[in-house]
C-alpha cells in the first residue's frame, strides 16, 4: 500500500504501509524520506533483502522465474552493492533507490534475456525495468555470464544507418516478448521527429 503524491521526493511526502490482508492490520509504516533517516534505512534494508516481495508477478508461468533481482540473483546483488559503495552519500543512495517505489506489477520484463545468471549487459542502456533509457550510437551487447564469456548478440536501437546529428538527445525503450526471441526498440528524440521502431529477432 502506498500514498505517493509525486515522483519528486523532495517536494511531496510518501508513505509506505505493510498491510496484512487476512487480519486487516497495518504491520509496519514507513516514511521513506524522513528527516532522521531511520525509517528510510530500515525500508531500504528490507528492500535489499526481500526485493521480490515488492513485486507482484504471477509465479504460475515458468518464464516469470527469469526476473532477476538482488534478492534472488547474486550478480544483481553485487551490482547493487557496487553502486552503494560508489555513492558519495549513503542517504542520497537510499533516497534514489526508494524513489523507484512502488513498482508497477507490469514494470519488469520476464524475458530470459534479462536473466543476469545467463547474460551480462549494461544496465545504464537497457534493463528488465520498463522505463526510458538514454540512447547510444553503439549496439547494446549481451555477453554470456559463463565461460567462454562470448558475445551472444547485440541490439541497436535507432536508424540502421545511424544518426547524423549527434547533438540531438535520444531516448530508447524496449519491449521483449516473454517467451520468443523477439524484441521491439523505440527510439525517440526531444524534438518533433518521428520515432524509430525496430524489430529485433533471432536469425
Amino acid at each position: 500500500m502506498c500514498l505517493q503524491v509525486s515522483r519528486n521526493a523532495d517536494n511531496h511526502p510518501a508513505f509506505f504501509a505493510v498491510y496484512n490482508m487476512e487480519s486487516t492490520e497495518i504491520i509496519a509504516f514507513y516514511q521513506p524520506w524522513d528527516i532522521l533517516q531511520t525509517s528510510s534505512d530500515e525500508l531500504y534494508l528490507l528492500f535489499e533483502q526481500f526485493c521480490d516481495h515488492f513485486h507482484v508477478p504471477s509465479k504460475s508461468s515458468p518464464y516469470m522465474n527469469f526476473i532477476s533481482s538482488h534478492s534472488n540473483n547474486i550478480h544483481a546483488l553485487e551490482q547493487l552493492r557496487s553502486s552503494k559503495i560508489k555513492a558519495t552519500s549513503f542517504s542520497l543512495f537510499v533516497k534514489k533507490v526508494l524513489a523507484s517505489l512502488p513498482f508497477n506489477c507490469q514494470s519488469q520484463s520476464p524475458s530470459p534475456y534479462f536473466d543476469q545468471s545467463l547474460f551480462r549487459f549494461d544496465e545504464k542502456l537497457i534493463s528488465a525495468a520498463d522505463r526510458h533509457r538514454q540512447s547510444t550510437d553503439h549496439p547494446i551487447k549481451f555477453i554470456l555470464r559463463r565461460p567462454p564469456y562470448t558475445l551472444k548478440f547485440k541490439i541497436k536501437p535507432g536508424p540502421e544507418a545511424g544518426v547524423t546529428d549527434c547533438r540531438t538527445k535520444r531516448i530508447s525503450s524496449f519491449l521483449f516478448h516473454p517467451v520468443f526471441p523477439l524484441a521491439l526498440s523505440i527510439q525517440q528524440t526531444l524534438f518533433l521527429q518521428p520515432a524509430v521502431v525496430n524489430i529485433h529477432f533471432r536469425r
